[in-house]
């Protein structure tokens, strides 16, 4: 598993666990995990928001970037936002220069 998710009032967290990178080795696991839970917050009436935090999270590959960009795409069908939180300054460069942070809220 490499996934943790953590449902608080308005949100679900959803936190890396045994992995550091999000690339295209384990980018087919970390969709299977992921989508039953962007399913669940997008047919929430209760939920406004998704956070990825990328604490454990060194690296993302363009395979990553796309899955995040077609998760904040699924999420805004559905009035709802996507956080990306706990980003390094690595990852953080990599979202700066291919500008997902200008439409997706990401911080450090």
């Amino acid at each position: 598993m490499f996934i943790n998710i953590k449902n608080e009032k308005n949100k679900s967290v959803v936190s890396f666990i045994d992995c550091d990178r999000i690339d295209t080795t384990n980018l087919k696991l970390i969709k299977e995990q992921l989508t039953p839970v962007i399913s669940e917050i997008s047919g929430s009436s209760k939920k406004d928001e998704q956070v990825l935090d990328f604490y454990n999270i060194n690296f993302i590959d363009s395979s990553g970037l796309t899955m995040i960009i077609n998760l904040y795409k699924k999420l805004l069908e559905h009035d709802k936002s996507l956080k990306i939180i706990n980003v390094n300054e690595i990852v953080f460069n990599i979202f700066d220069v291919t500008k997902l942070n200008t439409f997706v809220d990401v911080s450090r």
